[in-house]
């Protein structure tokens, strides 16, 4: 049993909790952050002194008493007495290289990290108290400087960026992180990668250098490349704009910032992991005016989108998309739920995570750490007569038993799968302990895609095919013509020199008639059920993508890159 868990299940021993109660408890609490007060308040629970009793047993800390407080104030240099009174904690002791500090919330571990950073090579000992009594405390050996402050501080006056809880307590890291220069850096390096369309920018720290680099449809390139003696304050920027525990280096941090460039609103997803030379940061950028789900505007073929649009409309069975991170499986799911969202249709998806929202659509980020796992949310979503689920990933066998399930009883499950190609589908779902049966009476087609950089129609090159290119092409492609037109790229100062601009999918389309039902049926592996499928018009990858090179869609060097050939 989880800490979690197992503590609510005290809580509802003590306070003989109906379920509701012990349900919205742990959202307040645990999920919510809310202090531990006010989350029993929710509950009409407000005998604190018995709460604390059950912590105190639970973890075995011990519980102060009003007359246990110290007499004399401890010598705190540096620390913010307005930190104290907001987090209700209270260091009473210091000596032998131990610290014993009075806690309201034992759980509270952003601001146990930061009392551990002050006291960084001092054993830390917690004891527990009553909110106010901690604050009493506070106010009797420090003065009332600090309610004053918090006061100013609920007031407006002296308002904390992004409402983060620590700004008084790290003033050294944030004063450098705000100044003019940082923060016009920070923000001019987001407004050019949005420029240059970016998806993505990468903060590298390395031994002798900080690098900056940005995704342009799918390929890295460099940014800038800031002085190395700039990049803690970068570093810190960031994570204040994201909200996150700037004392913490140790662990990685996910977080998110919202921000508006002129008309351009954008939200970027932050992830921070430490590196032997410091912390690395990712931002992903999620731009919504750029978004557009129309499964018209993938590059699907014209025959292949006519089939997924009339499956589309089938009132049960499962559609799967697969390929690696990033080959667009998400943005194919989102066409197909564009299409099907209307006031008819209740669709709900369980995401990790959800990066755009759709007006009518239930979306659910699922939360490991708190077990809401894509699993344990979909037992709970058939209860909620959804039409059409879409689960963003089949990673296990439980959520793929019960994908298969929902498919089977009267739902259209979409979802994806990290697999090379459509055929290698059937094979990873056996893997993970699918029945044979079940896959062919649940699966409707699989798709996989692979996204390639589209040549910029101001400056593409058009050029014979010399005859390594046209025997490549003809492979797959057979009776081409000898004299064969194709185009590279150029460059240009629309798409940034690269001689690309936007990408499109290519596509391989499985679909599962009564031959491949049969094949799946008498368990046969996907090398032997591609062929089969090939008589029913299936291509692979390599198909759709040379026929995107023909028609100087896009070059073959890049089909070659996307599909890791050679």
């Amino acid at each position: 049993m989880s800490e979690s868990s197992s503590l609510l299940s005290a809580f509802r021993r003590e306070f003989n909790l109906q379920e509701e109660q012990v349900c919205q408890l742990r959202d307040a609490y645990f999920m919510e952050g809310l202090p531990l007060a006010d989350a029993f308040e929710q509950i009409s629970v407000t005998d604190e002194n018995r709460i604390l009793r059950v912590l105190s047993q639970h973890f075995g800390i011990p519980l102060l008493e009003r007359e246990d407080y110290p007499e004399k104030p401890v010598l705190l240099e540096g620390v913010s007495m307005v930190f104290l009174r907001k987090h209700a904690v209270l260091p009473i002791q210091i000596e032998s290289g131990k610290v014993k500090v009075v806690v309201n919330n034992p759980l509270n571990l952003p601001v146990l990290n930061l009392l551990g950073g002050y006291f960084a090579d001092m054993k830390l000992s917690l004891c527990l108290g009553q909110r106010e009594e901690i604050r009493t405390a506070i106010d009797r050996l420090y003065g009332t400087a600090a309610r004053e402050a918090e006061e100013q501080s609920r007031s407006g006056e002296g308002a904390v960026l992004n409402g983060s809880a620590f700004e008084e307590d790290l003033e050294h890291l944030r004063g450098l992180a705000q100044e003019a220069p940082i923060v016009r850096l920070v923000n001019v390096l987001i407004s050019r990668a949005l420029d240059m369309r970016a998806s993505d920018i990468h903060f590298e720290p390395f031994e002798r250098s900080f690098q900056v680099r940005c995704r342009v449809d799918g390929v890295l390139f460099d940014l800038d490349q800031p002085q190395k003696s700039m990049q803690a304050a970068i570093v810190s920027r960031l994570k204040l704009m994201a909200n996150l525990n700037i004392a913490e280096r140790r662990l990685p941090q996910d977080g998110k910032i919202k921000l508006k460039f002129g008309n351009r609103e954008v939200d970027i997803r932050v992830s921070t992991v430490p590196t032997i030379y410091g912390e690395s940061i990712v931002l992903r950028l999620l731009a919504q005016e750029g978004v557009e789900y129309n499964l018209a505007n993938l590059g699907m073929d014209g025959e292949d989108l006519a089939y997924l649009e009339q499956l589309v409309e089938r009132p049960f069975g499962m559609i799967l998309v697969t390929g690696p991170t990033g080959s667009g499986k998400t943005t194919t799911l989102y066409g197909v739920l564009k299409k099907l969202n209307s006031v008819v249709r209740k669709i709900i998806t369980v995401e990790d995570p959800v990066e755009y929202q759709i007006n009518g659509i239930n979306q659910i980020q699922v939360k490991p750490q708190i077990n809401l796992t894509f699993a344990n949310a979909l037992r709970s979503l058939v209860r909620q007569d959804p039409d059409v689920l879409l689960i963003g990933e089949i990673r296990d066998k439980e959520t793929a038993d019960i994908a298969i399930e929902s498919a089977l009883t009267g739902h259209l499950v979409l979802s994806t799968l990290h697999t090379n190609d459509a055929p290698g589908a059937i094979t990873r779902l056996r893997d993970i302990g699918i029945e044979s049966f079940l896959m062919a009476d649940s699966l409707l087609t699989v798709l996989a895609q692979r996204l390639v950089r589209v040549l910029c129609p101001h400056c593409k090159e058009p050029y014979t095919a010399r005859e390594a290119d046209w025997n490549r092409l003809n492979e797959i492609i057979p009776d081409l013509p000898r004299s064969l037109t194709l185009c590279q790229n150029k460059g240009c100062d629309r798409c940034g020199y690269t001689g690309f601009r936007g990408r499109q999918g290519i596509f391989e389309v499985l679909k599962v008639n009564e031959s491949v039902r049969s094949a799946i049926v008498a368990g046969k592996d996907a090398g032997s059920i591609a062929p089969i499928a090939f008589e029913s018009g299936y291509r692979p990858l390599l198909h759709h993508g040379y026929r995107k090179v023909i028609e100087g869609i896009t070059t073959l060097s890049e089909v070659l890159r996307v599909t890791s050939l050679s």
